[in-house]
């Protein structure tokens, strides 16, 4: 309600530098979103399909309001904003593909994923942020192909979901690889990984020496 209040009086209220109100509105509905998947979980338990969509929908305006300044900021003006507004887009539509694939609309999850990854890789995004996507690509490539396995028989094009799903994984584990200066980060990414192409056994295992790895690395440092 205060968060809508709020979205409202920025937009009638008139400001010397029009691309901040913009860019506060653009907070308040990505906030709202995060909001809204939270409160399902205090009122209803679990993330409704409602709350979701509700939240799909916020990202969505928040991500054309960021568009909105990198489309009228002018060359210098205000770096900061729109290196910003950038970064809440990429998040945006990565959220959004995230959504859309617990919901099982899977062709609108690739569609904001593939959009995540072009923002990503035409902004000079880290190797991190382009190794999380894919992470998320064979993920959502994964889970689709279990769904289908418990709907229609096996065939060779879901088969094809599994084969993705190893690719864009292997990708994954590459960006994090070269961009992971700590060994004992490497075996969490590859537990993640693990985790996310079902293989639970696997990604305990690697969990467990990251931790054994993370605490030697704490218990070695001096205090002084």
């Amino acid at each position: 309600k205060y968060y809508d209040e709020a979205f409202l009086i920025l937009k009638d209220y008139p400001q010397e530098n029009d691309l901040r109100r913009i860019d506060e509105q653009a907070t308040i509905r990505f906030e709202q979103a995060d909001l809204t998947l939270i409160r399902s979980i205090g009122e209803q338990k679990a993330v409704t399909k409602e709350a979701r969509r509700d939240s799909i929908d916020k990202w969505n305006e928040s991500s054309k309001l960021s568009q909105e300044i990198i489309d009228n900021a002018k060359p210098g003006d205000f770096p900061s904003l729109v290196e910003l507004a950038l970064l809440r887009k990429y998040r945006c539509h990565l959220l959004i593909g995230i959504e859309y694939g617990k919901l099982k609309q899977w062709d609108d999850a690739q569609k904001h994923l593939e959009l995540t990854r072009k923002i990503g890789q035409n902004d000079k995004f880290s190797e991190v942020d382009i190794g999380t996507i894919f992470m998320w690509m064979g993920k959502l490539h994964f889970d689709r192909y279990i769904d289908n396995c418990s709907t229609i028989a096996h065939d060779e094009q879901n088969g094809q979901n599994l084969i993705k799903a190893q690719i864009q994984t292997s990708i994954a584990w590459q960006k994090l690889h070269e961009a992971s200066n700590k060994r004992a980060n490497l075996y969490l990414f590859r537990a993640h990984i693990s985790y996310f192409l079902g293989d639970t056994h696997k990604a305990i295992n690697l969990a467990i020496v990251y931790l054994i790895m993370h605490v030697k690395n704490i218990s070695g440092r001096s205090c002084c």
